[in-house]
């Protein structure tokens, strides 16, 4: 029985973390309007939310060529990172 009440709670605490790592499209909208380079090109609209969680986390941990993203990239916590993913994955696709 331990067990069956173990699994559940790992299960409960596994999904709230997916969902906290999914981010809050409308959170990540408010934080994009600084972003004036990605929201005239519509470069990251559609985009999968994972594959661009992985770029902005490669630039804040200053991986990559572009020197202003990663300056942008390390000043933003993981939530933001989350949360500025869901929202481009959000918009359609240009």
């Amino acid at each position: 029985m331990k067990r069956i009440g173990l699994l559940v709670s790992a299960l409960v605490f596994g999904l709230a973390a997916l969902a906290l790592a999914a981010g809050d499209p409308a959170k990540g909208g408010e934080l994009a309007k600084g972003c004036a380079c990605h929201k005239s090109k519509g470069d990251l609209d559609g985009l999968d939310a994972a594959a661009l969680t992985a770029k902005m986390q490669a630039f804040k941990d200053g991986k990559g060529e572009n020197k202003a993203m990663i300056a942008i990239m390390k000043k933003q916590s993981d939530e933001n990172v989350a949360d500025l993913a869901a929202y481009y994955a959000s918009l359609p696709k240009k």
